[in-house]
């Protein structure tokens, strides 16, 4: 039986939770707010300074329950102990279970603006809408940023979201099967009705974030960062590759 401490986006706090559950090694889930993802910087030296608090000798392995996230996991080193990252762009393959999957559903309607369960639950305060980023979706997120930014920046803003909101023609309900996500699944279906894009429900596979934590590494899958080495991106089908550190 292996020791395994996972650092985990709160967004995948349900996955994670029910993957550790039958899991045959003993895990330890650290979760991170998921608007960190808002500053790959931030949330890049989060997760390092996390890493680095571990002691050797703690666990036999980091798991990293996150996708590359807009590169906020590059550039990521593995100290003393091994790091076992998903090969994935962001948490949407996550929640279908393959890179496959994920492209299938890029092909079919590239213009997606997701929504699960897991995602929006923890959405923090002024955060209405799913995976599309900077999308608005009501007058109060309006509203708060005259109030922050005066009336002539929020009015920038709502153009330019505006018109990131005319790439999008589908809003998607991934059910992964976990908790209670009708009202966020009505929530989709409501987006879809008043832009006048079409609506569908995806079922989800947790079948990558149980391979996490079951320790069922497949390299074409989970890249295995040896110590001493960090998380490079590869800009191609593997997505990332781990590098020595100099």
């Amino acid at each position: 039986m292996a020791r395994y401490i996972a650092l985990t986006c709160e967004a995948l706090a349900r996955s994670v939770y029910a993957a550790a559950s039958d899991s045959p090694h003993t895990v330890t889930a650290r979760f991170f707010r998921q608007g960190l993802h808002n500053s790959p910087k931030k949330l890049r030296n989060t997760l390092q300074d996390e890493i680095d608090a571990i002691q050797p000798g703690e666990c036999d392995a980091i798991l990293l329950a996150y996708g590359l996230c807009g590169a906020s996991t590059a550039n990521l080193i593995a100290r003393h102990t091994p790091i076992v990252m998903p090969r994935a762009h962001d948490c949407i393959t996550l929640y279908l279970g393959s890179r496959e999957r994920y492209q299938e559903q890029f092909e079919r309607h590239p213009g997606t603006y997701w929504y699960s369960t897991d995602y929006m639950e923890r959405q923090e305060a002024g955060s209405t809408g799913g995976l599309g980023a900077g999308m608005l979706d009501d007058n109060e997120q309006y509203e708060g940023w005259v109030e922050k930014y005066g009336q002539e920046t929020a009015d920038a803003l709502r153009e330019e979201i505006s018109g990131w909101m005319s790439h999008y023609t589908r809003a998607a309900f991934i059910d992964t099967g976990l908790g209670e996500g009708t009202k966020y699944e009505q929530r989709a279906e409501s987006k879809a009705q008043a832009e006048g894009w079409t609506f569908e429900r995806v079922p989800g596979d947790r079948r990558l974030m149980t391979a996490l934590v079951h320790g069922a590494w497949n390299p074409e899958e989970f890249l295995v960062v040896p110590p001493g080495y960090a998380i490079k991106q590869t800009n191609n089908e593997t997505i990332i590759k781990a590098v020595p550190v100099e």
